[in-house]
């Protein structure tokens, strides 16, 4: 087991809540990592001594959902007693006269339902004492179309976000969901033959001692998730598993990088919409070219605007003569939206494949390498 794991005691959060779905995510989210002990009681039991120890606690979130438990007189009376214990509230989209009230419990946070995993990770991160305020960022790289060569990309682009600097090591993840073919388990020469079926059928079993049991270290500084599973996409507990899994793993690490395949998953756009960046690759072909506007224009609407979407073309190839496309006509394609381009580098490329290593072990000086340093200047 690694370092991060051993800790000396676990961080107590106390869930108060009457909504039975959300309490359920609450400590199915809490409860994958592990450096957390979580109880949930419900909110009758403010006024019945002895139900339970708060002082024992080191974080409590309290739904208040509709706001209507704001009018309980006990409620303020448990926040006065304690209020040197960080406390994070959850509530619908409240009235004027009920957030006023909402204001003097004096929280430290709050979430509005319904509730999202990434957020409350992101909360919890911040405000249970002892972890500090997370840094993690999540990159998610997609094709366009089958072929584009965004696994290599990705894999490359973790190896770029790994390498230490002059104050940190960071900890990366490398993550690939396409489950039909585990392909970057075989481009690294990584294959991992842990059978996941027992655990779709039960995700709340990851946690950081399952990712970290799972997870193959690689000499370039990062770690791979990786799984030919084709059985992932087919059951109905897939998406959880894999959002579960997403969720752990870009917990404990400062950048995690996901290869999203250009296949439709049950979790592709939930994933996609709220990242931190997104690359979309694709190829210097009118089709492919096409699918990856489409795309950028659906991403846009789902997260709002397109920020820290980027645009790659790869394998691009310089013609002096013949009817390809020519990097003006794509500009005619995107108009306004950037675009980086990625130049053909099959020798190094076909090399680092066939060798089961990154393309930086092949050549650092490569073209291929060089773009996706400048791709990780971008997102770092």
């Amino acid at each position: 087991m690694t370092a991060h794991i051993n800790i000396a005691a676990s961080t107590k959060i106390l869930v108060l809540s009457d909504d039975a779905a959300a309490a359920s995510l609450m400590l199915d989210v809490f409860g994958a990592l592990s450096r957390y002990d979580v109880r949930h009681v419900a909110l009758e039991a403010l006024g019945e001594k002895g139900r339970f120890d708060p002082t024992q606690f080191d974080l409590i979130v309290l739904d208040v959902d509709d706001g209507g438990s704001l009018h309980r007189p006990e409620l303020f009376a448990f926040r006065s007693s304690h209020r040197d214990i960080p406390l994070v509230v959850v509530s619908e989209d409240l009235p004027d006269d009920m957030l006023r009230l909402l204001f003097r419990l004096n929280g430290n946070d709050w979430l509005k339902k319904p509730l999202e995993r990434r957020a409350l990770i992101d909360m919890i991160s911040t405000h249970a004492p002892g972890t500090g305020a997370s840094d993690s960022r999540v990159h998610a790289v997609v094709s366009a179309v089958g072929g584009a060569g965004a696994s290599v990309i990705a894999s490359s682009l973790a190896h770029v976000l790994a390498q230490p600097t002059k104050n940190s090591a960071p900890r990366v993840n490398l993550f690939d969901m396409d489950f039909s073919s585990g392909s970057l388990g075989y481009y690294l020469n990584l294959v991992n033959d842990y059978d996941l079926k027992p655990v779709i059928a039960n995700p709340s079993r990851v946690d950081l001692e399952f990712i970290d049991l799972v997870r193959k270290r690689h000499s370039g500084g990062f770690s791979l998730l990786s799984f030919k599973q084709p059985s992932v996409l087919l059951t109905p507990r897939g998406s959880e598993l894999v959002l579960r899994m997403l969720d752990v793993a870009a917990f404990e690490s400062d950048h995690t990088v996901i290869d999203i395949p250009y296949y439709d998953t049950p979790w592709k756009y939930d994933v996609l919409s709220s990242v931190n960046s997104v690359c979309i690759v694709t190829e210097m072909t009118i089709p492919a070219l096409s699918q990856a506007k489409d795309l950028f224009a659906n991403l846009v609407r789902l997260r709002g605007n397109s920020d820290q979407i980027f645009v790659v073309i790869n394998k691009y190839r310089t013609k002096l003569f013949g009817l390809g496309v020519r990097r003006q006509q794509t500009e005619k394609i995107f108009k306004q939206i950037p675009t980086h381009v990625i130049a053909d580098d099959w020798d190094t490329l076909s090399e680092a494949v066939n060798r089961g290593v990154l393309p930086v072990e092949v050549n650092s000086r490569a073209r291929f390498c060089s773009a996706v340093g400048k791709l990780g200047a971008l997102v770092r």
